[in-house]
């Protein structure tokens, strides 16, 4: 009878430590499922934040969609309070009132599943970075507004990157 118990402790001990492991295997394989979606991307630090254990291309897309409204609201109010006498800033807060435009435009095609123009809207978007990156490259000019526009492109980019892997 002793033996007997001896082999249920054992069998159950080899079946919990199986089904910790398995638990473990699923874990990583969704975590490098997350880290391939970033991996898709120019900026693989600044896309791993936003789309934190998420594994749906969609999902991701829509996720970093939303985070680059929400940044770009701040960098527009940050550009309200310095746009007059200043050129580039002034151009910068035109390009990011079109930003917030197509991005409220792509997050809704996203919603609509109309892949083909949310990508149009966030190429424009892209544009619309780089345009008031440009703008203070061609001054000469380093201040806050340009240096939350460099991160708003390169996140836009790869926001383009990940819908670009929506099927």
């Amino acid at each position: 009878m002793a033996g007997r118990d001896t082999f249920q402790l054992r069998f159950a001990a080899v079946a919990a430590s199986a089904a910790v492991l398995i638990l473990l295997m699923a874990g990583q394989v969704a975590e490098s499922r997350m880290i391939n979606l970033c991996s898709h991307t120019a900026y693989p630090s600044l896309c791993r934040p936003l789309v934190k254990r998420v594994t749906n291309p969609r999902r991701a897309t829509h996720r970093t969609i939303q985070a680059l409204e929400a940044k770009t609201k701040v960098a527009l109010a940050e550009a309200a309070r310095f746009k007059n006498g200043n050129q580039a800033i002034t151009t910068c807060y035109g390009t990011l009132s079109d930003a917030i435009y197509n991005l409220a435009s792509a997050r809704k095609s996203i919603r609509k599943r109309d892949v083909s123009a949310m990508n149009m809207y966030l190429t424009a978007a892209v544009s619309d970075y780089g345009a008031c990156v440009d703008g203070f490259i061609e001054t000469g000019q380093v201040n806050a507004v340009q240096n939350v526009a460099v991160d708003l492109r390169k996140i836009s980019s790869n926001c383009l990157s990940l819908s670009a892997l929506i099927s």
